[in-house]
C-alpha cells in the first residue's frame, strides 16, 4: 500500500517554514510532504483574509494529493486544526468512495491545535476574549504576539538562538479568524490524533485536554499521545513528533483495509 501524502498546517503567526526541521524528519520515513499556507497569516498592508480563505487554501492544498491519487494524512498545528476540522468535508473515506474516488484523507493528526465542533469561533474557545498573547497595539485588524514575547508562548524549550530565528519568522494574524463560526467537524468522520504538549505556556496542558473532551463527548475518540514540549514540538522535538505522525499515518492506513466502504 502506497505511503499517504502528508499536508502540513501551521497555526497563527506561522508559516510553512516553521516546518523546516519535521519535513525532513518525515521525508526519511519515505513520505511525501505539502505545505498550506494560511492566508490570514499575512502583511498588515494587505486587506485581512478570514477563516474561508484559510480553509479554501487547505482543501485546495488537500484535493491537489488526492486528484494524485494520494491518500492523504493532514498534521495541523494551533489554529491549524480549527482550519482543518472544517476544511475536510466530503473527503473521508466513506464519501470519497462513494463518489468513485479512490483516494481520501485517512486521518488528521492535531499537534497542540484547536479543533471545534461546527457552530463555534475560535474566540469563544478562548473564553470569548483576546488571550494576552494578542498584541493589538499596532492595528485594530491584526494581532501580532504580545509581551514577553514568542520565545516565551512558542519558544520556551529552544535555544535562545533558535527561538531568535523562529521568533523573527513569525507574521501578523488577521483577528477577523476569531470570530467567525465553523462550519463542519471533520474529526466525526476521520480518523484523528492528538499531540499534548506539556510545557505549552499558550495554549496549556489543560486548554488542551479540554478540547479533546469536547470532541468525545460527540462520541469521537481521539487517540492521543503527550510530549514534554512547548508550543512548537515541531522545531524542539522533531524526532519525537515524526514518531508520532508516522505511527498515526501507519494506524490510519490499517484502519483502512479492516473498514469496508459502501
Amino acid at each position: 500500500m502506497a505511503q499517504p501524502t502528508l499536508v502540513l498546517v501551521h497555526g497563527s503567526w506561522h508559516c510553512p517554514e516553521h516546518f523546516e526541521l519535521l519535513i525532513p524528519a518525515l521525508s526519511h520515513h519515505g513520505y511525501k510532504i505539502a505545505t498550506a499556507s494560511l492566508p490570514s497569516t499575512q502583511s498588515m498592508d494587505l486587506p485581512p483574509r478570514d477563516l474561508f480563505d484559510d480553509t479554501a487554501a487547505v482543501r485546495d492544498a488537500v484535493l491537489t494529493e488526492l486528484s494524485r491519487g494520494n491518500d492523504v494524512v493532514v498534521v495541523a498545528h494551533s489554529y491549524g486544526g480549527c482550519v482543518t476540522n472544517n476544511a475536510l468535508e466530503g473527503l473521508n473515506r466513506r464519501a470519497r468512495t462513494a463518489a468513485g474516488h479512490k483516494s481520501a484523507v485517512t486521518a488528521i493528526v492535531f499537534l497542540c491545535a484547536a479543533p471545534l465542533p461546527a457552530g463555534t469561533t475560535f474566540l469563544a474557545a478562548l473564553g470569548g476574549k483576546p488571550h494576552p498573547v494578542h498584541d493589538f497595539s499596532k492595528s485594530k485588524d491584526f494581532v501580532e504576539v504580545g509581551p514577553p514575547g514568542p520565545g516565551y508562548y512558542f519558544c520556551n524549550d529552544l535555544t535562545p538562538e533558535a527561538s531568535e530565528k523562529y521568533s523573527a519568522m513569525l507574521r501578523p494574524q488577521a483577528w477577523v479568524v476569531s470570530g467567525q463560526t465553523t462550519k463542519y467537524t471533520a474529526y466525526v468522520d476521520i480518523p484523528s490524533w492528538y499531540l499534548f504538549t506539556e510545557k505549552d505556556q499558550v495554549l496549556p496542558p489543560p486548554a488542551q485536554r479540554g478540547i479533546v473532551q469536547a470532541a468525545e463527548s460527540q462520541g469521537v475518540k481521539l487517540k492521543t499521545a503527550s510530549l514534554e514540549s512547548s508550543h512548537s514540538p515541531f522545531l524542539s522535538m522533531p524526532e519525537e513528533t515524526t514518531d508520532f505522525i508516522v505511527q498515526a499515518a501507519k494506524e490510519s492506513a490499517l484502519l483502512a483495509t479492516t473498514v469496508s466502504c459502501p
